[in-house]
């Protein structure tokens, strides 16, 4: 299929710094311009049976050219160095590295050592091992950049080992080794943990214990070497002589420590919470057949799951839309639903660790680079479930800034569930704390509804006077 450009296509961001090419979309459409020597080295990879093979099963997004000499003409009319235009299979929502859980990062890292090891089998290599490469299909990860799978220049290195320690190796390792999430490091360190941050957190055992020692050792003697400009040292690593043998007995052995790493099993409130909670079987009952009948009624193109614990509604929510973006904040809670979709093979879920009252911003170069959470996409339903008191007592937060971040984000519907200061759940967020929400009730909460949202259904739960809430957006 030809595309029809006009002036107005996006440039990516982010994708600035590739000298082959940029990223840029076009009518909810993916196209990469390319350079001469970025459609050489395309077409290298095109025409090799590894394209072939990846794309047939899945390890890469599916691309394909188009020669419309108008198309190339447009954008080379702004950007005369751009000989040619690719288009790729767009992912349906965006994740990054810091929002994911563990077992999602340990997935994308070894689908990328799997895909360094099955690109030498045809000659080529990975030019570099960013996490940024990765992105999900639901419960399954997925190789983004095509250009990055080059022709491997006998003698060189692996170029991307640092690269791979810093975005994955060091985050899973502080986790599973110190029970410290990563996710705040990663948004904080975009090229990912660097040695000098990481080796105190570790620690000399910590090392040891993750079965890194000698890589870290080489790469903290490589960079004190370089830094300091030592010649004889320049001049001993560029006489090595490696090969595509060294660059996988590299790679195996990176794979099976990442393998040998693991999360310990959750100890966490909140994984528990269905267990834990006050509602009577009959109410949890009548609460999934409310969420369910409005979810089928308005058949969403997509769904945000916002608090979603480990899943339960998103679960539902998957029968009726293509979609469910399933956030929380606890990044054990998305790992277990993240390995309970991998378990079951579910591609519509998409889990991500990310605090409501804390998304994700625009980040890098300009705050462009990486786009912020609620930039990525506009959902047609959100789930607010047992949520707004989390919200409005532990933070704070009033139902006006609520409600306009259902506005910011332009949803169509939703599904909100109050909880009144009577219900245990409320009681014990209360406890030990000043209770100065006099405005935390029901009348004020649907004041404040009803300024934006009709409403399409009301249902009371009788213990504790819950009361879910379907509402429509105004002009909808």
């Amino acid at each position: 299929m030809t595309p029809e450009f006009s002036p107005d296509f996006v440039r990516v961001a982010g994708s600035y710094r590739d000298p082959e090419g940029f990223v840029f979309y076009q009518d909810n459409r993916v196209f990469r311009a390319l350079t001469k020597d970025g459609l050489a080295s395309y077409h290298d990879f095109r025409q090799s049976p590894l394209c072939e093979w990846l794309e047939e099963e899945k390890w890469v997004t599916r691309t394909w050219e188009t020669d419309d000499a108008a198309s190339v003409g447009a954008i080379a009319a702004k950007y005369p160095e751009i000989t040619g235009i690719i288009e790729q299979s767009r992912i349906p929502f965006i994740s990054y590295p810091y929002e994911w859980s563990f077992d999602m990062l340990k997935d994308a890292a070894l689908h990328t050592l799997d895909l360094l090891l099955c690109s030498g089998k045809y000659e080529f290599i990975l030019k570099d091992a960013t996490a940024y490469n990765i992105q999900f299909l639901g419960c399954r990860p997925i190789f983004i950049d095509i250009l990055s799978i080059a022709k491997y220049v006998p003698g060189t290195p692996w170029a991307g080992y640092t690269q791979f320690c810093q975005q994955f190796l060091f985050p899973l390792a502080l986790t599973a080794h110190r029970s410290v999430h990563f996710q705040h490091f990663l948004r904080s360190y975009l090229e990912g943990i660097p040695l000098h941050v990481m080796k105190p957190l570790l620690g000399g055992s910590g090392w040891r214990k993750a079965g890194m020692f000698k890589h870290v050792i080489l790469q903290s003697f490589f960079q004190s070497g370089f830094q300091a400009d030592n010649p004889a040292l320049k001049s001993n690593f560029q006489s090595l002589k490696f090969s595509l043998d060294h660059v996988n007995a590299l790679v195996c052995a990176m794979k099976k420590i990442v393998t040998q790493l693991h999360q310990g099993s959750s100890q966490r409130h909140w994984v528990g919470y269905s267990d834990n909670r006050s509602y009577t079987a009959l109410e949890v009952e009548a609460k999934r057949r409310f969420v369910e009948k409005h979810l089928e009624n308005v058949r969403p193109n997509s769904v945000w799951d916002l608090g979603c614990n480990t899943g339960e509604f998103s679960l539902i929510a998957r029968k009726y839309t293509p979609l469910v973006v399933a956030a929380d904040a606890d990044p054990e809670s998305v790992n277990h639903l993240y390995r309970y979709c991998r378990q079951n093979g579910i591609s519509e879920i998409l889990p991500m660790v990310l605090d409501v009252t804390n998304p994700s911003p625009g980040l890098g170069w300009n705050n462009l680079a990486r786009q912020g959470f609620l930039d990525r996409g506009k959902p047609t339903m959100v789930l607010m479930l047992a949520l707004l008191h989390h919200l409005c007592v532990t933070h704070n937060v009033p139902f006006e800034y609520i409600f306009n971040l259902l506005l910011i984000v332009e949803a169509e519907y939703v599904i909100v569930e109050f909880v009144p200061k009577s219900d245990p759940m409320v009681k014990k967020l209360l406890t030990n704390r000043e209770d100065v929400y006099p405005w935390y009730n029901l009348l004020v909460f649907e004041t404040e509804a009803f300024k934006h949202f009709s409403l399409v259904d009301r249902h009371e739960l009788p213990t504790g006077k819950r009361v879910l809430y379907c509402l429509q957006r105004h002009g909808h």
